[in-house]
């Protein structure tokens, strides 16, 4: 048990202020403490909810994965579409809750993606009826953005760069509203070893040296291997991985062999969520896959021994020694629809599986130990491929001599991320964030943008015939209104940040200074000579930039590509 220092006792007296925090800190600097310390204080008092992105996380902190306590859906969250309200239904007793809650906490906020947090601020508003951000409830995140980043599948990525700069919490809407607070924990409290805790925070920052290298490879163990019934825990890189050590570990129990069938309807695309055919004996390590929401009993992540086998359930001690009768769960998959027109998502169940919620789980990937500790632990990190993933393995231990190195860890391995130091660059000594243009969202106007246009450029612009329009705004003043500044300048494309540094209003480069400084979705091209007005959709970026007119003046042009004209009316 740790004794709070003048940061925790801090932290406490902004929440009691009723302030929006993000309590950050290296690995073992106790910020799970005082997550339940937080949490235990106001109890009685406010309604807190605790969320977490994983299961293992959510257990940790006692709390909810915010997946199954919001209903958010496994696909991504895309802003200024209107949701229908069935896509995030919440059963009666949750609405309830997050009608009533005062402080939500967010654990491991550095995993959860950036669309998530925008969802969650517009489930809140929803049933709160509020338009504040986040409807109003007190927001405390805990988490340390040199950890583990969050996940994303790169078609999703291609969805999403379209709306934010990048994958990172600070990086969604809602927080440009929103006025918070970062507290960073100093003294670490998991290690006591000095020269232990220096090595965790060169590798944190990938700050390594030689020497650190040489001293973290005196661990390697090339032929270690756990004994069956040992709770070492063995962290690796890769799901394949860890089922292979998992199989390999599986085949040393001598006790008879079942398996369960999986009852599978229409589920299709993705891998199933646990195996088909589910391989189990007594004495098996396992690990849960999914969270019991009716019970309570256990979260996705949660170790244990199984200690029977019956024909409908499955008995498996956990390690907090309580017993769990286990039974079928099942999943169901969705398809989404997109309507361009409403901007409407919309869903409808397409499968199902039903399984008993286990895995093997002698070995768990290095993603399912965040938040944890032990006192020895056994590691393969060779081959890391995201930041901060060698740091999370190697800090889970209490000590360097309780690490049993599977492999030797390359120094290329030990990643961070530049943007994560650029935005802790932001924090000022009172912990107030100043974020810079490239941090921010792409802004998306909820309205067309609408143009005056010529006869022969109106009669010219047809589907799969004038795809590329452009345009120069004479009126400088009337420019201004339609296009973002800062301090008299220009936001610049990140395509083009690399090209020049600083954009001014003065750089014309013969109209070859492209800059992306407000997006639209639609354009209103109206002809007055003709009488009529087209509708259109804006495919990808506006590009604007400083112009000549026919007289030498400064003028502003832009070019965008039409992707579909949808409709033409009369003015």
């Amino acid at each position: 048990m740790i004794s709070f220092d003048r940061y925790h006792n801090k932290a406490l007296r902004c929440i009691d202020n009723g302030e929006n925090l993000f309590i950050t800190g290296k690995a073992g600097t106790g910020k799970t403490t005082l997550l339940r310390e937080i949490r235990d204080r106001y109890q009685g008092k406010k309604v807190v909810a605790v969320l977490a992105p994983t299961g293992v996380a959510a257990e940790n902190a006692n709390g909810y994965t915010m997946h199954s306590f919001l209903r958010l859906p496994l696909k991504p969250y895309l802003p200024q579409h209107k949701v229908l309200p069935n896509l995030y239904q919440l059963d009666e007793s949750t609405e309830n809750v997050v009608r009533s809650i005062d402080l939500l906490i967010i654990d491991e906020i550095s995993m959860v993606r950036c669309d998530m947090l925008d969802a969650t601020d517009m489930i809140l508003r929803h049933y709160r009826k509020s338009r504040k951000p986040f409807g109003g409830v007190q927001i405390v995140m805990f988490g340390d953005l040199f950890q583990l980043c969050p996940v994303v599948k790169k078609e999703e990525w291609d969805t999403l760069k379209e709306y934010y700069k990048s994958l990172y919490f600070f990086s969604c809407y809602a927080f440009k509203k929103l006025k918070y607070r970062v507290i960073e924990l100093k003294k670490v409290y998991r290690q006591d070893d000095r020269e232990f805790i220096d090595l965790l925070n060169d590798i944190r920052t990938a700050k390594v040296k030689l020497a650190d290298i040489q001293q973290l490879n005196t661990r390697y163990e090339p032929n270690y291997v756990p004994k069956v019934k040992s709770n070492v825990v063995t962290l690796m890189t890769h799901i394949h991985k860890t089922n292979d050590w998992n199989e390999m570990m599986f085949s040393k129990i001598r006790n008879k062999l079942r398996t369960y069938d999986a009852k599978a309807r229409d589920w299709h695309g993705e891998r199933s969520p646990v195996a088909y055919h589910l391989e189990l004996k007594v004495g098996a390590r396992v690990m849960f896959q999914r969270n019991d929401n009716i019970g309570h009993q256990y979260v996705n992540g949660t170790l244990g021994w199984v200690k029977a086998l019956h024909k409908d359930s499955i008995v498996v001690k956990k390690d907090d020694g309580e017993l769990v009768n286990v039974e079928r769960a099942k999943w169901e998959q969705y398809n989404y629809f997109v309507d361009k027109k409403t901007k409407t998502i919309y869903t409808e169940v397409s499968g199902t599986f039903t399984q008993f919620p286990l895995k093997l789980a002698w070995a768990v990937s290095i993603h399912k130990s965040q938040g944890l500790t032990f006192d020895e632990v056994a590691i393969d990190a060779a081959k890391s491929f995201t930041f901060g993933q060698v740091y999370v393995a190697l800090s889970r231990c209490r000590t360097l001599e309780g690490i049993h190195l599977l492999s030797q860890i390359p120094s290329q391995k030990i990643k961070a991320d530049k943007v994560v130091q650029q935005y802790m660059d932001c924090i000022d000594k009172d912990g107030i964030v100043s974020l810079p243009e490239e941090f921010e969202p792409i802004k998306y106007e909820t309205g067309a943008l609408e143009l005056n246009v010529r006869r022969s450029v109106f009669c010219n612009v047809r589907d799969g015939i004038k795809k590329f329009y452009s345009h120069t705004i004479y009126d400088l003043e009337y420019a201004k209104k339609l296009f973002l500044y800062k301090g008299d300048k220009v936001c610049v494309n990140k395509i083009f940040s690399s090209v020049k540094k600083k954009w001014s209003y003065s750089d014309i480069n013969d109209g070859n200074c492209p800059f992306v400084v407000r997006q639209y979705k639609d354009a209103i091209l109206s002809c007055q000579d003709m009488g009529k007005r087209l509708y259109v959709d804006i495919d990808g970026d506006i590009e604007v930039y400083l112009a000549k007119d026919p007289y030498g003046s400064d003028a502003w042009a832009f070019k965008f590509r039409i992707g579909k004209v949808k409709k033409l009316i009369a003015l």
